[in-house]
């Protein structure tokens, strides 16, 4: 079986997704080599896919837009997009995507109308179009099934691996003159959903109870910058939130080895790889309840809730005073991490590939054409009352958290 992959959107900024895509070509060749990979790629992903083996890349054809994939049907036998959308759609061939989030239907003040409209458009009839959906969580199996409309049947629920942290090295704008200072920790872009502002109004609680603590952030400030350095003032915590932006893969490692605690306050994720790297780095966790983090942590955090300002304070404080529960969820941790492996993510693949070669018909062929695809062009722009209602099922339902489970 050759696994035709569209790589448009594999791109350095996309985060978590690229670094998933990586992983599955990076390891694919090593556990799969019965089934070679077709690599469509792009001139903006070429440094990327630099950094792969070699035999990951041996079969790769050069495309200007992903729609030319169309003229190379008989280069492949089932066709995957890792990136959320299936495009072009529909295809003559058994198809397969991965699909991540549909944040905006939780958090529809989050987006503009222009990108409701794109990812109603592209999300919901990506899943319908598919032949077999790769959900990377629990939670997001269940968007796909109860608010995109996939058949439960063709959702396949195949979690990501973290990919291997490199030495540690000591972020360069690292200040030496308090370096001792305990800290937490939070890698994110300043994207709304992450909640920083939230977190930063808890930290500001938190301090009451441990003045000498200290916040770190990593990653982009999207250019928000003005409004980050206003709410850090607001609370007074120049001396006390260090933010370092865009750090190295070797930094991030140094951070999470000496973080007391990783404050993870994203009010929506429909993974987490942060959760893992954590784990990887003995780095106990603190996490929202919310969404998908429960499904990756499991009983390896301590919970909050991440729309309570109260609530992420009262975590920071408890992970900063107690030494045993942070050995025990940094223990719990390492012990969670055995599920993450690279053999389980490329297995489900092949698990999911397969069966849309089972489910690919001419009659589904068919019926994509000629019914769903006209459908697709007049599809709705705004956000139902069913679904908002569905979110709000959804989020309740994650909130309800297994046995065994910390929580503040």
């Amino acid at each position: 079986m050759r696994i035709g992959i569209g790589l448009n959107l594999l791109a350095p900024d996309h985060g978590g997704v690229t670094n998933y895509a990586l992983t599955l070509l990076r390891h694919w060749p090593e556990l799969a080599p019965e089934h070679p990979m077709v690599l469509f790629s792009f001139a903006h992903n070429e440094s990327l896919l630099a950094t792969l083996p070699a035999v990951s890349c041996q079969h790769e054809i050069r495309l200007q837009t992903q729609e030319e994939v169309l003229q190379h049907l008989d280069e492949f036998d089932v066709y995957f997009c890792p990136f959320g959308t299936l495009w072009p759609r529909p295809v003559r061939k058994p198809s397969v995507l991965t699909f991540h989030d549909m944040q905006e239907r939780f958090y529809p003040e989050f987006f503009t109308t222009k990108e409701h409209a794109e990812r109603i458009y592209h999300y919901d009839w990506s899943l319908r179009m598919a032949d077999a959906v790769i959900a990377v969580s629990e939670f997001t199996r269940d968007m796909a099934v109860e608010i995109g409309g996939a058949a439960r049947a063709k959702v396949h629920v195949v979690h990501h691996v973290p990919d291997a942290l490199p030495t540690p090295a000591a972020p360069a704008a690292w200040p030496g003159g308090d370096a001792g200072r305990p800290f937490v920790f939070y890698p994110a872009n300043f994207w709304k959903h992450k909640n920083h502002l939230r977190l930063l109004a808890a930290f500001a609680q938190a301090r009451t109870d441990a003045p000498e603590l200290r916040l770190v952030c990593t990653g982009s400030l999207l250019g928000r910058e003005a409004e980050w350095h206003e709410a850090v003032r607001g609370h007074g915590l120049q001396d006390h939130v260090l933010h370092l932006g865009k750090v190295t893969r070797a930094e991030i490692s140094w951070l999470f080895q000496h973080a007391k605690a990783l404050i993870f306050a994203s009010l929506f994720e429909g993974f987490g790889i942060p959760l893992l790297e954590a784990m990887q780095s003995g780095c106990p966790i603190a996490c929202g309840h919310n969404t998908s983090q429960p499904d990756v942590a499991a009983v390896a955090a301590l919970y909050f809730d991440a729309s309570s300002t109260e609530s992420i304070a009262a975590a920071i404080t408890r992970l900063h005073r107690d030494g045993a529960l942070r050995s025990r969820l940094a223990a719990a941790g390492r012990e969670r991490l055995k599920v993450f492996t690279t053999q389980r993510l490329v297995q489900g693949h092949l698990v999911a590939f397969q069966s849309a070669c089972r489910r690919h018909t001419r009659w589904r062929t068919w019926f994509n054409e000629h019914v769903q695809l006209p459908r697709s062009r007049h599809t709705r722009t705004t956000l139902s009352p069913r679904e908002l209602r569905i979110a709000a099922r959804l989020l309740q339902r994650q909130a309800r958290l297994p046995a065994g489970c910390e929580h503040v």
